[in-house]
């Protein structure tokens, strides 16, 4: 199965491709960094994963849109696209800044919709694929102190539950994942916070996989990922 990427060039993003590349898919990684992306790249090869990678904002639908063709035209088509690239800014409305909105607003509400728009012709052509978008629980619950992050993440919820509506008809499907609490340094307030208790982003990667193997006349429409385990007591 071929899977695009995006964010893949750390974090949960690395998580899921690299489980993804462990389990036999062929995967395609998407990101900005050219270096953090060939060091991705080159993990998942030594390891014999079979893999792709192209440099791209995803903030920019010109250059989302270059690298979704290159992936699928090395690949010879797509078979699921995991929307996983996202900003985290935890401040509240008080706080949070312009720019720091908008940069938020890019990444996680703009760069889904033109990774989106760009990958669904492929899909419908052929009659079958899967889209992934990668919320949060704070796409599902409020979060104080972090209104901006949690709408951005509320958008992703509404835009991938419509969309579904949008494509079934034409074979493709769209799966939700809410990942709670994930051991992952965008996502830590604290760099020295004990974070053994939390999701680790191949599990999240792990979720994706069994997702995506469901079979051609179902869909998992959504999937909550949490860590059994609680925080430490301070």
């Amino acid at each position: 199965m071929r899977v695009i990427v995006t964010g893949a060039s750390k974090g949960i993003g690395r998580g899921i491709a690299t489980f993804l590349a462990m389990d036999g898919f062929q995967v395609a990684l998407l990101a900005r960094s050219k270096d953090l992306l060939k060091d991705v790249r080159q993990s998942i090869e030594e390891h014999e994963g079979d893999c792709f990678s192209v440099a791209c904002d995803l903030r920019d639908p010109d250059e989302t849109e270059y690298a979704i063709g290159a992936a699928v035209e090395h690949f010879g088509g797509v078979d699921a696209l995991i929307n996983n690239a996202g900003l985290v800014i935890r401040k509240s409305a008080f706080d949070i800044s312009l720019d720091e909105w908008r940069a938020m607003v890019d990444t996680n509400i703009n760069g889904v919709f033109y990774a989106t728009r760009a990958v669904l012709p492929h899909m419908k052509r052929q009659g079958s694929g899967h889209i992934i978008n990668v919320s949060s629980i704070s796409g599902r619950v409020p979060l104080p102190g972090g209104s901006g992050y949690a709408a951005t993440k509320f958008a992703v919820t509404g835009f991938s539950q419509s969309l579904l509506q949008e494509v079934r008809d034409f074979g493709i499907k769209v799966t939700t994942i809410y990942p709670g609490s994930v051991d992952s340094a965008s996502h830590r307030h604290d760099p020295s916070e004990d974070a053994g208790w939390k999701v680790r982003p191949e599990e999240v990667g792990e979720a994706c996989a069994h997702v995506l193997h469901t079979p051609p006349g179902t869909v998992i429409s959504e999937l909550e990922i949490r860590p059994l385990g609680r925080p430490p007591k301070k």
